[in-house]
């Protein structure tokens, strides 16, 4: 299984790419997991990058993080549409409201929808990012998508794993 790169033009560490001569890839590729490359800013901070409706999409990995979301003020990019709003987010810097919404997610050539997916305004972490010259990004990828896809981040190679099980939603 190889993994192709995408060059950062912000500084971002570039990961290790996986290759089918590596154990690990082997052992995982045997188990039904994907490679999906990691970057890691200047602020210290991993992000990868995805598909929403098609288009790329720039998540900040969020171990810690209970909610998949994505900036509100790229709902239109992203073509996605505000269903309902669901309590307010804690933790993340403010009572801010987590508005529900749904999309088609592709990850290595896989679409699945992701209908546990909410549009929160998340200027103030891009404003951090901006102020330390570290790559934008679009949404948060929380642990309920690394949950379900049964994430396993190798850190030493900047590799996140996901294990793809049709739950009959896909």
């Amino acid at each position: 299984m190889a993994v192709l790169l995408m060059g950062c033009t912000d500084g971002s560490i570039k990961p290790e790419t996986a290759s089918a001569t590596n154990p690990y890839d082997s052992i995982m590729q045997a188990e039904g997991y994907d490679a999906v490359p990691l970057f890691k800013t200047r602020t210290g901070h991993i992000t990868v990058t995805l598909q929403v409706n098609g288009k790329a999409c720039v998540f900040l990995v969020d171990t810690g993080g209970g909610a998949t979301l994505i900036d509100i003020s790229k709902k239109d990019k992203y073509q996605l549409s505000p269903l309902a709003v669901r309590d307010y987010a804690a933790g993340i810097g403010s009572a801010t409201p987590l508005v529900r919404t749904k999309g088609i997610f592709c990850i290595n050539g896989k679409k699945f929808r992701n209908d546990s997916l909410f549009l929160m305004d998340i200027s103030y972490i891009n404003a951090e990012f901006k102020k330390n010259h570290s790559r934008q990004v679009d949404g948060v990828l929380g642990t309920d998508f690394l949950e379900k896809y049964k994430a396993i981040i190798d850190y030493s190679r900047s590799i996140l794993y996901l294990k793809f099980i049709s739950d009959g939603k896909d």
